[in-house]
């Protein structure tokens, strides 16, 4: 999203962004704050900068409309993991309502939940469900995605004690 894992092409070329250039910037900001707040280790400047860039998100939505991108924005920044996946599906399900490519958003619920909800099966649902957008991936999401695939093979195949 927003120049880090974009979500692809359509046959009508790329998906239009839902924020004007102002509003991109202003979400840029936003998103660089909580995570320089993260990255610093204050979890009290990572939360109230969190909450900034959710008003703004919620502020952008009022204005432009319920974006898969913006709600995929909020989940790579939600620090609890079910919260995020929440979010993830609520973007899955607005880019697939809207025809939209839905492989980064799957990419980044199916890491979620394979690597902190330990949810193997879930994770390569989602997978298998943006397969089809392979073709017009990056080399780089694609080998994500046989990764985490081959991932949720191996852990769906070992017996939990």
């Amino acid at each position: 999203m927003f120049g880090h894992r974009g979500p692809g092409r359509t046959q009508a070329g790329p998906p239009r962004s839902p924020l004007t250039s102002a509003e991109l910037h202003a979400v840029r900001r936003a998103a660089r704050a909580v995570a320089r707040a993260a990255k610093a280790g204050d979890p009290d400047r990572r939360a109230t900068r969190f909450a900034d860039l959710q008003s703004l998100l919620a502020e952008v939505r009022e204005r432009r409309g319920d974006h898969p991108v913006l709600w995929e924005l909020e989940a790579d920044f939600t620090a609890d993991p079910a919260i995020a996946a929440d979010l993830y599906r609520r973007a899955e399900k607005a880019a697939s309502g809207a025809l939209l490519p839905t492989l980064s958003i799957r990419l980044s619920l199916a890491r979620l939940l394979l690597k902190e909800l330990g949810h193997p099966g879930e994770a390569r649902t989602a997978l298998l469900a943006c397969a089809g957008e392979l073709s017009d991936a990056s080399e780089k999401q694609s080998a994500a995605w046989a990764e985490l695939l081959a991932t949720c093979e191996e852990r769906m195949d070992t017996p939990t004690p």
